[in-house]
């Protein structure tokens, strides 16, 4: 020791790593975040995102499908649209096949001819592919129709299936609806697209779903990023005249990850009955209902309007030429307009099923089907179904293709613009 100089302190060396003033603890923390300062962001990182896309509104603007093996290993967990395994494959895209020509395929109705003859229940509907095209030159449309295919399902409730009322695309899905069973269906590809098959995805009951009874489904339509399916718009009425139920005037709403909500609509199908002049005891059956993206309204066209009460062998003849369009405010019916539709004859057995808008058109024509049942309230024998096509625009109601007959007596109650040819993936 030099100059009497004391010896440093025996914990001198430990002076230079640690602070005299901090706690070992707390510097010892300070280390560890310094080393493992990535895997501690990255934790954090993967934690805030399983987080964000398990929030509802994300799983919405992601159509609700959602793939995911990094939690089972080598197996995949799958979680599309009301359970499907795979994502959708018809692309609204894929109809257009040029600037005036479209693909469209249509599905009948057969009722009670539905049923196919054999010991295990079994039950058809027919899928129809064709061509519109548009002649720019005298604003008219012609159709082409292609080769039928079959669809069959075993589901049934009391003897009646597959009674398709309806054909919608909803998120790349080719979706179809059973207005016996309650059930939406999905038509699917097979053979690269040149068979077609139903699945069941959904099972809907009737009104506000305390029920046992399939809701007997007519109309559907995209609005807001959901599916929206509808009935007749009329009350269940017992011969009298006096009202059995009333379930008939809800519709369900689905969500993108095929969650279903329920509407009573009374007050918006009665809205429109009374610009009809169909207010109670009178009636609308509506089988085509649609909303507007581009008009910003719905869309109704009835197929039945009466002043009178209901009465099954009239009602054969109460067959409409009109169509509503309705402004909406809030969840309320605001205002509505009558549209005629000028066609060059007025048929009172012709009524409409279905429309779908011809793209490109900023929902200005409208793609439709009329249909006929003729002698179908007795004798099955004595049935007549026939089917019609015909465009027209839903502003004016000049009519671009007047009704042009399908050759088979058989009745396609619901269209849409796709190309089922599509390959499955």
């Amino acid at each position: 020791m030099l100059n009497g100089a004391s010896s440093p302190p025996a914990h001198s060396a430990h002076a230079v790593a640690y602070s005299p003033v901090a706690k070992p603890g707390s510097q010892r923390l300070k280390f560890y975040l310094r080393v493992y300062s990535r895997a501690i962001f990255a934790t954090t990182f993967f934690l805030f995102f399983v987080l964000v896309i398990s929030l509802d509104k994300v799983q919405d603007s992601m159509g609700g499908g959602v793939t995911s093996s990094f939690f089972r290993g080598s197996r995949h967990f799958y979680a599309h649209w009301a359970g499907a395994i795979h994502k959708g494959y018809f692309s609204p895209s894929d109809s257009v096949i040029d600037a005036h020509t479209f693909r469209f395929a249509a599905v009948t109705d057969l009722d009670q001819l539905s049923a196919v003859s054999g010991s295990k229940p079994k039950f058809k509907s027919m899928l129809l592919p064709g061509t519109i095209h548009y002649d720019p030159n005298n604003n008219k449309y012609n159709i082409n129709f292609d080769e039928t295919r079959t669809l069959y399902s075993g589901h049934n409730e009391a003897g009646r299936g597959m009674e398709l009322s309806e054909l919608v695309l909803y998120q790349n899905r080719l979706l179809t609806f059973d207005d016996r069973t309650g059930t939406v269906f999905e038509i699917l590809s097979q053979n690269n697209g040149q068979t077609s098959v139903v699945v069941p995805r959904l099972v809907i009951t009737e009104g506000s779903g305390e029920t046992d009874k399939g809701m007997k489904w007519e109309w559907s339509t995209v609005k807001n990023g959901n599916l929206y399916i509808g009935s007749m718009g009329k009350e269940y009425t017992n011969p009298d005249g006096s009202v059995a139920n009333t379930n008939n005037l809800w519709v369900s709403v689905i969500n993108s990850r095929g969650e279903v909500t329920r509407k009573d609509w009374t007050d918006k199908y009665n809205f429109v009955r009374a610009k009809l002049g169909a207010a109670s005891p009178g009636y609308t059956i509506n089988e085509a209902i649609m909303w507007s993206d581009h008009l910003k309204k719905w869309v109704f066209i009835p197929r039945r309007i009466s002043s009178e009460k209901y009465d099954e062998v009239k009602d054969e003849k109460m067959g409409s030429n009109k169509l509503v369009l309705v402004d909406e405010v809030n969840d309320s019916f605001t205002s509505a307009q009558v549209v005629d539709i000028k066609f060059e004859k007025i048929d009172p057995l012709h009524g409409f099923s279905t429309f779908a808008f011809v793209p490109g058109t900023k929902d200005r024509h409208a793609f439709a089907i009329r249909t006929v049942e003729e002698n179908c309230t007795g004798d099955l024998d004595l049935c007549e179904q026939r089917t019609y096509f015909c465009v027209f625009d839903v502003i004016t109601g000049d009519v671009l293709m007047d009704e042009v007959e399908y050759q088979e007596k058989v009745k396609y109650e619901g269209v849409e613009f796709v190309n089922i040819y599509t390959p499955e993936p």
